[in-house]
């Protein structure tokens, strides 16, 4: 997207006097979500729409056609190897590539004065993948949270694979290191020095990546985290798979999905002033945390991995919510 189009991005405000949703067109990205009674938003986000391709590129937004990694590029998709677009300087693709859904300006379907429905086109051969795919997702408030919910159809075989990319910081500012996390996953998958998957899916019991009970993430044995955390091995039931607990607030937000994986990163890169904060804070390292429901990274380069294929008259469909309490 070229700066000239930013003119085009709209702001869509949801309410049900509970929650307070603010929705970009940039990538049908969260920019703010406010509780009844605190000030701060439960995820980060900037007043500028320019630092949504910048310094916040990412922040809330659906990304995909693919999310997280695809090694070295390349996917073999029925009898073809594509080539994929590589997000440089990297030779891997990240989020879709360097013009993922993140950086379209969807258009809005459906609004009400507690849900949005906007829709994304990609093209057939973009960022190298094939079919022509076509994405909807739908914010519908809830009495205590939000619903997010994604659906997706191609004209012919190709991958999908979609994630929300939120960052949350549940105090509003500080470390997220400081907050407590609890997932239900038995299993993690080890990376690489690229943070590609080894392919080992390695149980977490009694190590770093042991979040079974509600901890606090900056331990002495903490180990970094840009990790997938292996839910189930397939799309399952909407369920809950997450609890992250702030420290001063004592908000909770319970994560529920459909999704068979949890990507969890720690925002170790993040970087933003405080006049352009939504919560007028400076943004720092570990200053948010993303939570994201997807698939399992390098899927296509793994077999027992749950696969991310998607067929012409298919239908890809993610539910996944976002409860405060």
């Amino acid at each position: 997207m070229s700066l000239t189009d930013l003119s085009q991005v709209q702001t869509v405000r949801l309410n049900n006097n509970q929650i307070t949703v603010d929705v970009l067109t940039l990538g049908a990205s969260l920019q703010a979500v406010y509780l009844k009674g605190h000030q701060h938003s439960m995820v980060l986000g900037s007043h500028q729409i320019a630092d949504y391709l910048g310094p916040c590129r990412y922040f809330g937004a659906i990304v995909g056609r693919v999310a997280n990694r695809i090694a070295n590029s390349q996917a073999q998709i029925g009898n073809h190897l594509y080539q994929l677009t590589p997000s440089s300087p990297s030779p891997h693709q990240l989020h879709g590539g360097p013009n993922g859904t993140d950086c379209k300006n969807w258009q809005i379907i459906k609004q009400s004065d507690d849900a949005v429905t906007l829709q994304v086109t990609l093209q057939d051969k973009e960022m190298g993948f094939p079919g022509k795919l076509i994405i909807d997702v739908t914010y519908q408030l809830l009495e205590q949270g939000l619903e997010m919910k994604i659906q997706a159809s191609s004209d012919q075989l190709t991958l999908c694979n979609l994630a929300g990319h939120s960052y949350f910081n549940l105090d509003g500012h500080g470390s997220i290191l400081d907050h407590k996390l609890c997932v239900h996953a038995d299993h993690y998958l080890p990376v690489d020095q690229d943070l590609i998957p080894t392919g080992e899916v390695t149980p977490t019991a009694g190590n770093e990546f042991d979040f079974s009970h509600l901890r606090t993430i900056g331990r002495d044995d903490y180990p970094g985290l840009d990790t997938n955390f292996c839910l189930s091995l397939a799309a399952r039931p909407i369920q809950t798979v997450a609890t992250l607990k702030a420290p001063l607030t004592g908000i909770e937000l319970e994560l529920l999905t459909t999704e068979p994986g949890l990507q969890i990163y720690d925002g170790r890169h993040i970087a933003l002033s405080a006049n352009n904060c939504i919560n007028k804070v400076e943004l720092t390292s570990y200053s948010g945390l993303a939570l994201e429901p997807q698939h399992w990274p390098d899927a296509v380069h793994h077999s027992h991995f749950p696969p991310i294929l998607l067929a012409e008259g298919e239908t890809y469909q993610q539910t996944t919510q976002y409860l405060f309490r």
